[in-house]
């Protein structure tokens, strides 16, 4: 299995799974823990649990993301809108009766902030691939990661310690799939328990150094059945992070032809550009993109996170908190937590619904690059989608006052209509950096779907240097989805361009489009945009349109 990353302090901190058996000592990416000079691994045999307590949290004015008055030096009402005077939980729900379950390296389900919410007597509640049949609790000393990804969507609010999740009378899973190597636990964890899991979420994914990596075949089959089968047919609900590799990627992998650091896209990665998952950029106290933001045709709507500046206040391991976490690690499970809280009042709400219910009450920025886009809000005036923040910035007030008198479409059911279009070129096209672009259009005149809700495109081409290849899809409205840009990936420090992987029947994922018409011409042009002299050919493309 290739090594999947962990998401937390922008990409520095990312520690992936093949690292995480050998690892002993070193604090990860939490706080200091002793590793140093301390034995290799966590020991909870001697741990209690304090007895449950009331009163106020006391680290809860510093949870900006809750509630922003400007008391990290940020901009006041920049945050989730949870929190404060007319906030989610103003609205009567704090996603009580929801189960988030967080799969991840592990989650210390005995801390004091989460145990209110986690139920161990429950078999459903957990389940622990490296012991089976034990709590999945952290036992190599940077497993601290899942703790705290858990603590930003459902700590315990009001019990005289800490801060509080977004959801925090939301029940707590754990699923510990990371700990171990095989593709199978991972697998497993997207699908278990999916009656009653009521949102996964999942604060990984492939490592951010500019690479195509393509997602395993278990994985693929793992989401495609939870959004037909979960939740008694209303489909399961998986958040992922869109990635951290605006800055150059993790350790600063991606770079341009002058060698300055440049941003990779999200689409790059095979786990969070599927159409069941909902891809999560990040939003600082200030509004806007971290430098660890990445674009992506993929990514629905940001979450909160920190910066270099400030991070995100929650739970770390030894019933401990932090406040330094950051990343898409952390944006994705305030995305989570704000599901929980729409889910509360309308646990009928589809797979399907929520993504649109998201995206229509998003909240867009100052910043410029803002396109048009065929999707409307509640009251019928057009949205528009950014490459980097998708439709927005999730509000959560919104979204649970929309859910509450949201009709689910399609009658509730999981199932899109679909229309797909292959085209292989008898003649594969050149391309050359000394040539116009190569394009190609397909006519979806007989295609039916009225309101798109996702596209994929699979894309074949072979190039000197795939990393050379631009790649963008062009709607019948002229609204254009960037799949693909440009970059070299260096993968040591030789400075020598490494492969950015292969566009064999790869597939690209977008949002963009959402709610489009699909009938009409749609377009692929496919830019050799650097390095004069590496050449390719473009063998074929299929076009697949989802929707209503």
């Amino acid at each position: 299995m290739k090594s999947l990353s962990l998401r937390p302090l922008r990409a520095v901190c990312g520690i992936t799974i093949s690292a995480l058996l050998a690892a002993c000592g070193g604090g990860g990416g939490g706080d200091p823990v002793d590793g140093g000079s301390g034995p290799c691994c966590y020991d909870y045999s001697s741990f209690v649990v304090p007895p449950a307590l009331t009163g106020p949290d006391p680290l809860r004015p510093d949870q900006w993301h809750l509630h922003n008055f400007g008391q990290s030096g940020g901009t006041p009402g920049e945050d989730l809108n949870v929190a404060g005077p007319t906030g989610a939980w103003s609205l009567g729900t704090k996603g009580e009766g929801v189960r988030v379950a967080i799969v991840d390296d592990a989650v210390e389900v005995v801390h004091p902030d989460l145990a209110p919410n986690f139920d161990a007597s429950l078999p459903a509640s957990y389940y622990n691939y490296r012991f089976p049949g034990q709590l999945p609790l952290p036992y190599y000393l940077d497993e601290d990661h899942g703790t705290s990804v858990a603590g930003i969507a459902v700590a315990r609010d009001d019990n005289a310690i800490g801060g509080a999740g977004v959801a925090p009378r939301a029940s707590l899973g754990a699923y510990n799939a990371l700990a171990t190597s095989r593709d199978a636990d991972i697998a497993d964890a997207l699908r278990r328990d999916p009656k009653v899991t009521g949102v996964y979420n999942n604060s990984w994914g492939s490592p951010d150094n500019g690479v195509l990596n393509t997602a395993e075949a278990s994985f693929v089959t793992a989401i495609e059945t939870g959004i037909i089968a979960g939740r008694d047919g209303k489909g399961s609900i998986y958040v992922f992070p869109a990635g951290n590799g605006g800055n150059g990627g993790a350790g600063g992998h991606v770079r341009d032809l002058l060698g300055n650091l440049i941003a990779e896209n999200s689409n790059f990665d095979g786990y969070v550009n599927k159409r069941g998952v909902i891809a999560t950029c990040a939003v600082d106290d200030n509004g806007v993109s971290p430098s660890y933001g990445e674009p992506g045709a993929n990514i629905l709507v940001c979450g909160r996170s920190g910066n270099d500046r400030v991070g995100i206040t929650t739970t770390t391991t030894q019933g401990r908190y932090r406040s330094t976490f950051s990343g898409t690690s952390a944006s994705t499970p305030t995305v989570s937590g704000t599901v929980a809280l729409m889910l509360k009042d309308r646990p009928d709400l589809g797979w399907r619904d929520v993504r649109l219910i998201l995206a229509k009450t998003a909240r867009e920025n100052g910043v410029s690059g803002w396109q048009p886009s065929a999707l409307t809000d509640a009251t019928g005036n057009a949205r528009r989608y950014h490459p980097k923040y998708g439709f927005g910035t999730v509000d959560a007030a919104a979204a649970v006052t929309l859910a509450r008198n949201w009709t689910p479409i399609d009658g509730g059911s999981p199932t899109m209509k679909s229309c797909t279009y292959p085209v292989s070129f008898l003649v594969p096209k050149a391309l050359d950096n000394t040539k116009p672009p190569a394009t190609h259009s397909i006519d979806a005149s007989s295609c039916a779907i009225r309101q798109i809700e996702f596209v994929e495109v699979n894309f074949s081409a072979t190039h000197a240097y795939s990393g050379d290849l631009r790649v963008e899809l062009i709607s019948p409205n002229g609204l254009v989805s960037t799949l693909a840009t440009e970059r070299i990936c260096l993968l040591d420090d030789d400075d020598i361009a490494d492969s950015c992987g292969d566009y064999t029947n790869w597939q690209f994922g977008s949002v963009r489009h959402l709610d489009e018409v699909a009938a009409g011409a749609w377009t692929l042009k496919v830019t050799d945009a650097q390095q004069p002299g590496k050449t390719g050919r473009w063998a074929a493309w299929r076009l697949t349109l989802w929707g209503r």
